[in-house]
């Protein structure tokens, strides 16, 4: 019997969970901090385009970023032409974190496939399949 494409969603969500299993890594596991962190490498966002993102509350966001400017990984400024609105951006060591996840994600993907050309593939596979989710 053919799945339905919320079904393979769902298996995707899955299945994603224990592709990005990092243990036995020096790496971050994905977690929510991981993930802020990528969307902060594109650079300054709000937290309301943060929790969009993310799917996340205010309360949960404001004490996620709380942490990871005590841990040095993001700063909070206000926008000079706006002193109400606030951005956060990623530090240097929250970059390094993002840096060190995001090697051991990809060495764990190019262990499974055995040359270049299969590589080249599964990350075009990926892309395509993103930018299908892009339309939900």
């Amino acid at each position: 019997m053919r799945k339905s494409a919320g079904e393979l969603l769902i298996e995707l969500n899955i299945a994603s969970r224990s592709a990005c299993d990092l243990s036995g890594t020096h790496a971050e596991p994905l977690t929510l901090r991981v993930k802020l962190l990528y969307l902060l490498s594109g650079g300054p966002l709000s937290p309301a385009e943060l929790m969009d993102r993310l799917c996340m509350v205010k309360s949960n966001l404001a004490l996620l970023t709380g942490k990871m400017q005590r841990d040095g990984e993001l700063t909070k400024t206000r926008r000079p032409e706006d002193r109400r609105a606030v951005v956060y951006a990623i530090t240097e060591k929250g970059m390094e974190v993002l840096k060190r996840t995001v090697i051991a994600l990809e060495d764990k993907f190019k262990g499974i496939l055995t040359n270049e050309k299969e590589y080249d593939e599964g990350v075009s596979k990926f892309g395509a399949v993103l930018d299908l989710l892009s339309f939900l």
